[in-house]
């Protein structure tokens, strides 16, 4: 696995930063919160991009203090996906060849395909946390890579695996995604700007029954 450093210097080289912001988190109260450190590189990209959206195709969750979604937050947040990803595997049971229990994973990322991105916290160092991924129109559905969330995604700008990881195919070879901070992609649709394309929304203010 390249180091926090590294991965994240390839990936900013994918991925401009110049939409992102620091999203000024509380890394103890998240350790208190979940029971565990979070990886370097990801505690790197939230300083440098903060959570949001890539392309409108993807999202790399908000950090949050608590494990538990509240009323509203069950979808999009991360206790709520991390909750989703949890009852999945209960339900279905978890990768092959993985005895665990379900709180091993704890989400990160969704897809506009409804895939799940999360990591495997199945190692005393999170920076060895290999990145899991539930595939929702994939067989199987659980698929498990080496390497951190930045070279995760760098990868899959890149075409970086044997195929697409996602359900989705809008981000795979993507050679300039855009990503924007929740905090400005909700300024810019509230002035009636698509956020990733800067070109009016034709549909603003419109109300559909």
């Amino acid at each position: 696995m390249p180091p926090a450093g590294t991965a994240l210097a390839a990936l900013i080289a994918a991925m401009s930063p110049r939409d992102g912001a620091d999203e000024q988190v509380d890394w103890e109260a998240m350790r208190r919160a979940w029971g565990v450190g979070f990886p370097s590189d990801y505690v790197a990209f939230m300083a440098t991009y903060g959570a949001g959206g890539i392309d409108d195709a993807f999202s790399v969750l908000t950090p949050e203090a608590a494990t538990q979604p509240t009323h509203g937050q069950e979808l999009g947040s991360m206790s709520g996906e991390t909750a989703t990803m949890r009852q999945i595997w209960a339900d279905e049971g978890g990768p092959d060849g993985v005895d665990a229990e379900p709180e091993v994973v704890i989400a990160w990322g969704v897809s506009c395909g409804a895939d799940i991105l999360g990591w495997l916290t199945i190692d005393d160092d999170p920076d060895k946390w290999p990145v899991i991924v539930w595939e929702r129109h994939g067989w199987p559905h659980w698929k498990i890579y080496d390497g951190g969330m930045a070279e995760f995604l760098r990868r899959l700008f890149a075409k970086g695996f044997d195929e697409c990881p996602l359900s989705d195919a809008s981000l795979w070879g993507e050679p300039s995604p855009h990503f924007v901070h929740w905090r400005e992609e909700q300024r810019r649709r509230e002035s009636g700007i698509d956020p990733y394309t800067g070109e009016p929304d034709p549909y603003f203010g419109m109300e559909f029954d």
